[in-house]
C-alpha cells in the first residue's frame, strides 16, 4: 500500500473522486446494464489501483466476460463481434504508451475490458477524454515534485535527442520516475465524461 505524503496527494484525491463518481453512476444508471457494469468495474479497480497500484486480472476478466456475454445475449453474433471489436480497440489504444513505459499492463487491459462493454466507437471517445484527464493528473503530480525544473530540462534534452535518433526508448521513464497516480482513475473520468457529455469527435 502506498504511504501517504504530499507527492501521493494526486493518487489519493483522483482515486477517491473516481470512487465517488462510480458510486454515483451505479445509483443513477442502474437500468443501463453496460454503464452499470462499467461503473462497478471502475469502482473496484480504482480502489485497488489507488491503494496497491494494481488492477486485479480477475476483475478485468469478469468485465470482459460480462461485455462479451451481454452483447452476445442481446444481439447474437453481431453483438459478439461488436464487443470483440471494442475489446481489440481498447487494447490497441494503450498498447504503444504501455510499450514506451508510460503505464502498466493493467491499464491496457482495463481499457480493453471497457471496450468489450461499450464497443469500439465509444471506447475511442473514452480514450480521448482519459488522455485529457491523464494530462491534468500528470501536471498535478509533477507540480508536487521537488525536481520539476530538472525534469523539464531533461525532457527538453530528450526531445532534442529524439530529433536526431528517432528512438522512442528515450522517453521511457525509469522505475523511480514513473507517475504514481492511478491511471485507472483517468480512464474512469474519461468514461464518466463520455456518458455525461457525449463524444469529443
Amino acid at each position: 500500500m502506498a504511504v501517504f505524503n504530499l507527492k501521493n496527494l494526486p493518487r489519493y484525491t483522483s482515486g477517491l473522486f473516481a470512487v465517488i463518481l462510480s458510486l454515483h453512476f451505479i445509483y443513477e444508471q442502474g437500468e443501463n446494464i453496460a454503464i452499470l457494469a462499467a461503473s462497478i468495474f471502475f469502482l473496484l479497480i480504482c480502489i485497488t489501483d489507488t491503494l496497491v497500484s494494481r488492477i486485479p486480472n480477475f476483475v478485468t476478466l469478469a468485465a470482459v466476460l460480462t461485455g462479451l456475454g451481454f452483447h452476445t445475449w442481446t444481439a447474437g453474433a453481431s453483438g459478439l463481434l461488436f464487443s470483440f471489436l471494442g475489446l481489440l480497440t481498447g487494447f490497441s489504444l494503450l498498447l504503444i504508451p504501455y510499450l514506451m513505459g508510460g503505464m502498466g499492463a493493467g491499464d491496457v487491459k482495463a481499457l480493453a475490458a471497457l471496450g468489450s462493454l461499450l464497443g469500439a466507437g465509444a471506447v475511442l471517445q473514452v480514450f480521448l477524454y482519459a488522455a485529457l484527464a491523464g494530462g491534468i493528473l500528470a501536471i498535478f503530480h509533477y507540480s508536487l515534485t521537488h525536481n520539476l525544473k530538472e525534469k523539464c530540462l531533461r525532457g527538453a534534452k530528450n526531445l532534442q535527442a529524439f530529433a536526431y535518433t528517432h528512438d522512442v526508448k528515450i522517453f521511457r521513464p525509469s522505475a523511480t520516475e514513473q507517475l504514481r497516480f492511478p491511471y485507472a482513475a483517468a480512464i474512469a473520468f474519461g468514461f464518466y465524461a463520455f456518458v455525461s457529455w457525449g463524444g469529443l469527435i
